[in-house]
């Protein structure tokens, strides 16, 4: 049984276990399917398995698109002060002689996070 398989509107644990046992494992061999090969696993119809298809791209897409988003939160996070927003610049923060942290400091109100 694969709960992964669950997070696809339309598949419960019934269809899940069923879809598994016919070599359906990911929700990309969901939405590589034809309807009429889901079509054949007991429980399943062919106007389910078009709307199913159909859920497990739009689950695909929107994971790819929140990928996206935290990808472009991650790059400007990194880029402005979680602070105040302000430009961050790289400094080297001495701890002794032999010791240095390179850091980022905001240019506004010299906050520091490591780099």
């Amino acid at each position: 049984m694969s709960i992964e398989l669950e997070r696809v509107r339309g598949i419960g644990p019934t269809a899940s276990e069923n879809l598994f046992k016919s070599g359906i494992k990911t929700i990309d061999d969901v939405a590589n399917a034809k309807p009429e090969e889901l079509a054949w696993i007991k429980g399943i119809g062919i106007i389910s398995a078009k709307k199913i298809i159909e859920n497990a791209n739009e689950l695909i897409n929107l994971e790819k698109n929140i990928q996206l988003v935290l990808e472009s939160i991650k790059e400007n996070f990194l880029q402005n002060c979680p602070k105040c927003g302000g430009e961050m610049t790289s400094k080297y923060i001495i701890l002794g002689p032999e010791r240095r942290l390179k850091a980022k400091q905001c240019t506004l109100c010299k906050f520091y996070l490591p780099d």
